[in-house]
């Protein structure tokens, strides 16, 4: 009578396993560091995550965020509170991820309306509304991440 080898089995499912964690998509997330205050910063970068942006979520962390990273600068980028269920501070930097606007405090209550940043920004960052307050975050302020 013979018995079953499992071994074979049990490294082809360890091999499928590992293949499968390594092919799972993550999301990239970076670090921004103001002062004493690290925030991580989901990062998008697809034009479908951009338009969702943090809609939909009933809260974020307290120090967590949404990092929009565009591949070129670009004038008038605009932002919307659609689908939002928390407000949001709202920070545009340029190239050298320079603050050049921001708007605080914006609640879901504003959608429909736009918020646009007048100069030309690469960089898009949503914290919870205050943040940017706490953090003493202010225009022309060079952000590390």
């Amino acid at each position: 009578m013979s018995t079953f080898n499992w071994r074979p089995l049990l490294v082809a499912w360890i091999v499928v396993a590992v293949v499968v964690w390594e092919a799972w998509p993550r999301q990239a997330t970076t670090v921004l560091a103001v002062g004493t205050q690290r925030y991580k910063l989901e990062t998008i970068t697809t034009p479908q995550a951009m338009i969702k942006g943090l809609g939909g979520r009933t809260s974020l962390a307290r120090n967590a965020g949404m990092l929009f990273a565009y591949d070129q600068s670009a004038p008038n980028r605009c932002f919307w509170m659609r689908g939002m269920r928390f407000p949001l501070d709202i920070m545009w930097l340029d190239t050298y991820k320079r603050v050049v606007h921001v708007e605080q405090g914006l609640s879901p209550k504003t959608y429909p309306k736009e918020f646009c940043a007048p100069q030309t920004s690469q960089y898009v960052i949503e914290l919870n509304a205050g943040e940017v307050h706490r953090s003493h975050i202010g225009i022309g302020q060079t952000l590390s991440f």
